[in-house]
């Protein structure tokens, strides 16, 4: 647990998180470190999280010990609550009454079906704020279209700006649509909450994930719309900077990033480099030159990162005012020195998973503080938010736990 001292920005915000795989996970967990508190609504019979692997090390297939699910569900609250029963539903329905937020992130129609869309919990709560998120929306021609983050990727744009040069379109991350949505969705609840704070009115916030993947690329948007011009897959390659690209070092599949902006940082990087006659090479003796000349740049440049370990190419560089950093793998971030000494790494200790350490909130103020707590164990808070939040009784509560109501 790392909870600081400071306020909590979102405090006193209760979320009923009734989201799935990634994307919701990832928007309300922003919100449970941010102070809110967030009730998660799980099932026994419907395990979607907590069956998905790694799990800790001898405990595969407990439900408590899934790597995703410890990942993603930090700082909020499990409540077990059958959905396929109509006493399920109506406990929902309760817990809906007495939150700040509702978010999903199921197929089109799936909430309407469970009578759980946002009129009918309107009625409960009129002053609610719900965000439902889905790969295209839930209005227009393609609302009933499902598609997981390759689709998403596919139908943004994105892939297709995406690739070599004379290549075929990429797609970006295995799962980029699923945390940019997240990010996207914690941004438009808090901008719901400021304005709820302002007039007193929630409202619905319908969230396409490949609109926000959009977002991306709106300068080939623009080159489209307004040059009738399509956009021309370029690698790793800038259209103003050069050099500009992944660059290989002298260690075994070890890369540096270079990007070089203008005339005085091209000279101040021929110089680090030890390389001055590369500013009077009439093939890299202008932005236009070195753009013309790419290839035969980026091979000359590659000539002298090649003699080079990742490192020490990384510090004459930087030193020099290059922007330049070494390419890391997964397995190297939580070590970094840059993200460990900004606070970004955290860690959590599970009672059954153990410890672990992950990826914190990309950002840092001054005057609010964060809530990093752990994941929780399926079912922890069942009886608090029945009794505590919705005000059962122990008999009724007693009841509904008969009835596998509470699994």
């Amino acid at each position: 647990m790392n909870v600081t001292a400071k306020p909590l920005p979102l405090e006193g915000v209760r979320v009923l998180d009734l989201g799935q795989f990634i994307a919701m996970p990832f928007c309300t967990q922003w919100l449970g470190w941010l102070g809110a508190e967030v009730i998660v609504i799980e099932s026994r019979a419907h395990m979607t999280g907590r069956k998905a692997p790694p799990f800790t090390s001898g405990k595969e297939g407990d439900p408590n010990a899934s790597g995703y699910f410890n990942f993603l569900y930090g700082a909020k609250k499990s409540c077990t609550i059958d959905l396929t029963k109509d006493a399920g539903r109506e406990l929902v329905r309760r817990i809906a009454a007495k939150v700040d937020v509702m978010v999903d992130n199921f197929s089109t129609g799936v909430l309407e079906k469970l009578g759980l869309g946002y009129d009918v919990i309107q009625k409960v709560n009129p002053n609610i704020i719900m965000l439902s998120c889905g790969a295209f929306g839930r209005s227009g021609p393609m609302a009933g279209a499902m598609g997981f983050h390759s689709a998403v990727n596919l139908f943004s744009g994105v892939a297709d700006v995406t690739g070599y040069a004379d290549s075929h379109p990429r797609l970006m991350g295995g799962v980029l649509p699923d945390p940019m949505a997240g990010g996207y969705g914690a941004f438009a609840i808090m901008a719901a909450l400021h304005h709820r704070n302002k007039t007193g009115q929630g409202q619905f916030i319908d969230m396409g994930m490949y609109e926000v993947m959009l977002a991306l690329i709106p300068e080939a948007v623009l080159d489209l719309t307004m040059n009738d011009r399509d956009p021309v897959r370029a690698g790793n390659r800038d259209r103003v900077k050069a050099p500009h690209g992944i660059y290989p070092c002298g260690e075994d599949d070890r890369w540096i990033a270079i990007s070089v902006d203008g005339e005085a940082e091209w000279a101040a990087f021929c110089k680090a480099t030890g390389h001055a006659q590369w500013q009077s090479d009439p093939r890299f003796a202008s932005a236009a030159a070195r753009h013309a000349n790419a290839d035969a740049l980026d091979e000359a440049v590659s000539g002298w990162t090649r003699l080079h370990a990742q490192a020490d190419a990384t510090e004459t560089l930087q030193a020099a005012g290059i922007a330049a950093g070494p390419v890391l793998r997964t397995d190297e971030l939580l070590g970094h020195p840059q993200l460990r000494a900004r606070g970004m790494v955290v860690s959590s200790d599970h009672p059954v998973a153990g410890r672990f350490e992950q990826l914190g909130l990309p950002w840092r103020m001054d005057s609010v503080g964060v809530s990093y707590r752990r994941a929780p164990m399926l079912g922890e808070h069942t009886r608090e938010i029945c009794i505590g939040l919705v005000g059962m009784s122990a008999a009724e509560f007693a009841a509904l736990e008969a009835e596998g109501v509470l699994s």
